[in-house]
């Protein structure tokens, strides 16, 4: 926003309603308690002074609406920055480098105002864009379960797939908690999921069988583009080493092998993608922490145009969202367990076949798949 615009401040910033502002406020403070709190505490933290701080408030508020997950999108913007320089005083305390500052919030409310105009552009010119391979955890008992249900190889669809990494989960290693191994041991990209509760997720001797897989997104990542990658490194949260580690590894592993993606709006593009797909097998389409970025017209239209594609052909939906956000999902009457209750993903697995759609949530899981907690005895199996 320049500072010619009618809108803005006198010092070039748009201005914010106390609505906004006070909106804002109240997400960070529900961000610090239901996603940060004992997972990235620097974050939690931060989010917790940043709620307590109207000035800063004001100036993230006018960055871009909230429907862009601003909070999220605001953090990441100022963590890729530090990512382009390592040097700033900021960049050590989220680091963790020992002599950094135990409190970084002096730091962090000083460099959001001074480069406040370089946050800005990225926040205006990027989307959130969490290409978490840990979610291929959550992933694979839901792709097994469809499997099992047709007896067909998958033909795999991911909406908004970022860089695709999640589209290789059968070429990453897996171990789960409750003794179940399932992949290549020696795989570069390993993933350990915490099982919980008395059902088990549906899981084989190896992943199911994959006949194509594709990508439809607005803005395809590049993993070719050194600043594309950083952006996705920037959208993991600070101090999770185990989650830059595990990304950077699939990085090198779709380079070798690079996901077909396609550039469009998947409810423009998906109707063709599923009748382009191989009649002997089973299109799975499927989406993780995608749908909360479409409007609620369009998550309408979504399940509209599911049931008209499943009244042609075998057709299954995986989606892994906040409760609520995905067609045919409604939250359960059992809420997730212990410190899932705040904060947790609903995973929801429907199929349409010869024209009827049967199924809805299965499971709870972390939102990068930490842990999953599968709740439907039809799917799953009772330990």
């Amino acid at each position: 926003m320049t500072v010619e615009d009618p809108n803005s401040t006198d010092d070039g910033w748009p201005e914010s309603t106390d609505a906004d502002v006070a909106e804002l406020a109240d997400f960070y403070r529900y961000l610090a308690e239901a996603e940060f709190d004992g997972y990235c505490d620097l974050y939690a933290g931060l989010a917790r002074s940043i709620a307590d701080d109207e000035p800063v408030l004001e100036r993230i508020a006018a960055m871009a609406s909230t429907a862009k997950m601003l909070p999220i999108l605001a953090f990441a913007a100022v963590h890729d920055l530090l990512l382009a320089d390592p040097d700033a005083a900021l960049a050590a305390a989220y680091r963790g480098d020992r002599g950094a500052p135990s409190d970084p919030w002096p730091l962090f409310r000083d460099f959001v105002v001074t480069r406040a105009a370089e946050v800005s552009d990225l926040v205006a010119r990027r989307s959130i864009q969490t290409n978490e391979v840990g979610r291929s955890s959550v992933l694979l008992p839901a792709f097994t379960s469809v499997h099992r249900s047709f007896g067909l190889p998958l033909s795999l669809i991911e909406l908004g797939p970022s860089a695709g990494l999640n589209l290789a989960f059968d070429r990453f290693g897996y171990t789960y908690d409750d003794g179940v191994g399932i992949g290549d041991a020696g795989a570069t990209v390993q993933l350990r999921c915490e099982v919980r509760g008395p059902v088990r997720p549906p899981r084989g001797s190896a992943p199911p069988p994959v006949r194509s897989r594709v990508g439809i997104d607005l803005a395809p990542v590049d993993i070719t583009d050194p600043d594309a990658c950083r952006w996705l490194e920037a959208c993991i949260w600070p101090r999770l080493t185990d989650r830059s580690h595990r990304l950077r590894a699939a990085i090198e592993l779709a380079r070798s092998d690079p996901p077909d993606l396609r550039t469009g709006n998947a409810l423009e593009g998906l109707a063709d993608l599923v009748r382009g797909s191989d009649p002997d097998t089973v299109v799975c389409v499927y989406a993780t922490w995608v749908l909360a970025y479409f409007s609620r017209d369009e998550r309408v239209r979504l399940g509209e145009l599911l049931d008209e594609l499943g009244a042609e052909r075998p057709l299954a939906l995986v989606t892994s969202e906040y409760p609520g956000i995905a067609p045919g999902v409604d939250r359960p009457s059992r809420d997730a367990s212990g410190d899932g209750r705040l904060g947790a993903s609903l995973v929801g697995l429907q199929r349409w076949s010869d024209g009827r759609r049967t199924g809805g949530p299965v499971a709870w899981c972390h939102a990068h798949g930490q842990w999953i907690e599968w709740f439907d005895p039809s799917t799953g199996e009772t330990r």
